[in-house]
């Protein structure tokens, strides 16, 4: 995604339609699926183009929209790590992430996705870090189709699996929550940067970080 049809670049709050650019974009939810509809040319699409200046965003020398990212892996004592099913675009099987906001360490941004997303807490130093990588490909429901993503790994006893809950709680933009070895993973539709980090580093996340 470029952002040539921007009228200007000072990085103000904005939604755009992904089809016409109009500032013209409200958010609905249609079969429990969180979508947009444009204003102007009347057109429904599974994601906008935002502009926020909250999160860390960029274009490179070719005018491509990058955002930069945060993840999970979250790996329980029998191997398996934990999934979700979002409900916002792109909607299949992934593990918790999200943007890094602006001046946010991208460790400090995994473990507040970690919390927001599926109610884990206070892990930040038990975070290790398995990849650093800009991912082309990697869509995401701000408009973004390029992001430099960090995935981190955490491992968790059994009282840590459901973050001291009787179940992990996932947030609005996620539901049935689940721990998949990365073979039964690799059977789901997952989004881009998720499948790539499975497929390039299956060793460091299968790998002991005790």
């Amino acid at each position: 995604m470029k952002l040539d049809f921007l009228p200007s670049r000072d990085n103000t709050y904005g939604e755009y339609c992904l089809y016409c650019h109009a500032e013209a974009v409200t958010w609905i939810v249609v079969d429990g699926r969180k979508r947009c509809t444009c204003g102007a040319c009347g057109r429904e699409a599974e994601r906008a183009v935002v502009i926020d200046p909250r999160i860390n965003w960029w274009t490179d020398a070719d005018g491509e929209y990058w955002h930069e990212s945060a993840g999970v892996f979250v790996r329980d004592r029998h191997g398996r790590f934990l999934f979700f099913q979002r409900t916002a675009f792109p909607y299949s099987m992934t593990v918790p992430a999200g943007h890094v906001e602006r001046g946010e360490e991208p460790k400090c941004a995994a473990a507040r996705e970690l919390w927001e997303e599926v109610g884990i807490r206070d892990v930040i130093g038990d975070l290790r870090l398995v990849a650093d990588e800009h991912v082309r490909g990697d869509v995401c429901r701000r408009g973004s189709d390029a992001h430099r993503w960090h995935a981190y790994l955490l491992e968790v006893d059994g009282q840590r699996e459901a973050g001291g809950h009787a179940e992990v709680t996932v947030n609005e933009e996620g539901e049935e929550p689940v721990w998949l070895t990365l073979g039964q993973a690799r059977s789901c539709q997952m989004p881009f940067a998720v499948e790539h980090m499975i497929a390039q580093h299956s060793e460091r996340l299968l790998a002991s970080v005790r």
